[in-house]
C-alpha cells in the first residue's frame, strides 16, 4: 500500500513481520517529517476526515535525525493516544540539528466522524535510517501496531 501527495510529498506503508513500516520521501529534511507525519495518521485513519482546526505545539530533541525522527513519531503517537490528537498538516517553527518544533494542525478525536483504521503503539528504532539521496532525503520507520 502506498500513498503520494504530489511530488515532493511522499510515503509509502510496507508490511514486515507483526509490524507495519514507512518508507519517507522528501526533498527536504521537513517535507521528510511533514511526510511522517503524514504517513503516520494515515495508517491510523483517513485523514480526509480531519479538519485542520485546532492547532498544539509539539517540540521534540534527538540524538541526531534518526533518533529524532523516531521521537518525533512516537509524540505524535503519544499524542493521539492519551489526548485523542488527528494531525494532517504542521508549520515547522524550528527544525535544526536535532530538535523539532512544530505547530500541529487537526483535531481530536469524534467518535461517528472519525474511525481509527490502525492502533499504532510505537515507531522503532529497528531498521530506522534517514539518508541523503540524489532526490533529496529518504527515511524508513519501523512501527509497532
Amino acid at each position: 500500500m502506498s500513498r503520494e501527495v504530489g511530488m515532493t510529498e511522499r510515503f509509502q506503508i510496507f508490511d514486515t513481520t507483526a509490524d507495519t513500516g514507512l518508507e519517507i520521501y522528501g526533498t527536504t529534511l521537513e517535507k521528510v517529517f511533514k511526510n511522517a507525519l503524514k504517513g503516520l495518521f494515515f495508517l491510523i485513519t483517513d485523514l480526509y476526515t480531519i479538519e485542520a482546526k485546532e492547532e498544539e505545539t509539539v517540540e521534540v530533541q534527538g540524538k541526531d535525525w534518526v533518533d529524532l525522527l523516531v521521537s518525533w513519531l512516537n509524540e505524535l503517537i503519544f499524542l493521539q493516544d492519551a489526548r485523542g490528537w488527528l494531525f494532517k498538516d504542521y508549520v515547522i517553527e524550528k527544525l535544526e540539528p536535532y530538535t523539532i518544533r512544530a505547530l500541529c494542525k487537526g483535531e481530536r478525536f469524534k467518535k461517528g466522524k472519525h474511525r481509527i483504521k490502525t492502533l499504532v503503539k510505537a515507531a522503532t528504532y529497528h531498521q530506522a535510517t534517514v539518508e541523503e539521496t540524489p532526490q533529496g532525503y529518504r527515511a524508513v520507520v519501523i512501527l509497532d501496531v
